[in-house]
């Protein structure tokens, strides 16, 4: 038989879910009703078939996207989406036979991506109330560590590291020669980031996404930023064109219009988390308290699994808890319409 990669031959992976268009989505973090109209024609208006002909041209977006965070084009390089970013910084930066350090639950790629990097993976649990002592990961972080990812905001629980929390585990990393990945795909929703921290250490690097709070999951749009050497590592593995033209010409009119759609982005989104925190705290529900666009809810007398299969009856996905996150219902926030049909349908389900 023909040589398949004997790491990639045993791995199984599955499709995601599909045949989702017709329902009320709070199942994958997604803004249900997508962009504004008057940016999505704006954008539109570039979109032509001689655009579409070119081959696509980063420079002039990536210029534009490095200053609005304040840095420099060497400091950004963009990617089909925070995913494959996250998958070319531990194929680059990841060294077969040391350790990729994860919070757990967190995005299951982490550990995907480090098993093909030939890494091994230790998860450092939270404690029980779903807290988490940022303690117990510096004190795994040695001289076996690689790689130390932090999600920031957490996915899925949603909880944040502060400032000093967040260079703590640097000045660790950086002392035993590991790297920092600082996962920000849900930076939106809680405004504060750790840009800085790449004009400080070498050791950083930041991913951030065009899916969550900018609204477009579909064009497949992410960056990776650090250092202009890291940066230059992660372009020397990297083929060129791998983000389309119609991702750039949306993301330029994103960033154009940058104030006036994350105003309206975000008014939109703290409307629908106001009212889903109210609606739940009413009726009884605990939560985990959140800083993403989602929220993990303990049921009250039905099983998270029922309510998921019931709810999706009614035409409405959400996301049932699994392993660290079992029993939870893991709910997107969003406009308040949405948040309305999700709790009337709740509060018919979850009965006695």
């Amino acid at each position: 038989m023909h040589y398949v990669n004997p790491i990639i031959k045993n791995f199984l992976r599955t499709n995601q879910p599909e045949d989702r268009g017709n329902y009320i989505r709070l199942d994958q973090n997604e803004n249900p009703d997508g962009l504004p109209k008057w940016l999505f024609d704006e954008a539109m208006k570039k979109i032509t078939p001689s655009y579409l002909s070119l081959y696509p041209e980063e420079i002039k977006f990536t210029t534009k996207y490095a200053k609005l965070l304040g840095l420099e084009y060497d400091n950004v390089t963009l990617t089909d989406g925070s995913v494959v970013a996250m998958g070319y910084v531990i194929k680059v930066f990841g060294e077969p036979g040391k350790t990729l350090l994860c919070v757990t639950p967190t995005f299951g790629m982490y550990k995907v991506y480090a098993d093909m990097a030939q890494m091994n993976t230790e998860m450092v649990h939270y404690e029980s109330d779903y807290s988490f002592d940022i303690n117990k990961l510096i004190d795994k972080i040695d001289s076996n560590t690689g790689i130390v990812s932090l999600v920031n905001p957490s996915m899925p629980i949603g909880n944040v590291y502060s400032d000093d929390e967040i260079r703590r585990v640097v000045e660790k990393a950086k002392s035993v020669n590991a790297l920092v990945i600082i996962d920000e795909a849900y930076h939106y929703f809680y405004d504060k980031h750790s840009l800085n921290l790449i004009k400080e250490f070498d050791n950083v690097v930041i991913l951030r996404t065009f899916s969550k709070m900018l609204s477009m999951p579909g064009l497949r749009m992410g960056a990776v930023i650090s250092t202009k050497e890291n940066v230059q590592y992660v372009k020397n593995y990297k083929p060129h064109y791998t983000v389309n033209n119609v991702a750039l010409a949306f993301g330029e009119t994103i960033v154009d219009n940058f104030d006036k759609v994350i105003t309206e982005l975000k008014n939109t989104f703290n409307g629908g988390k106001d009212y889903l925190i109210k609606a739940l705290e009413d009726n009884g529900y605990s939560y985990i308290p959140t800083y993403g666009c989602f929220i993990c809810i303990t049921p009250k007398y039905k099983t998270a699994e029922e309510i998921t299969e019931e709810l999706k009856k009614q035409n409405i996905l959400i996301f049932c808890g699994k392993g660290d996150s079992a029993g939870f219902l893991r709910v997107t926030i969003w406009d308040v319409k949405y948040m309305k049909m999700f709790m009337d349908a709740l509060l018919k389900i979850d009965v006695k």
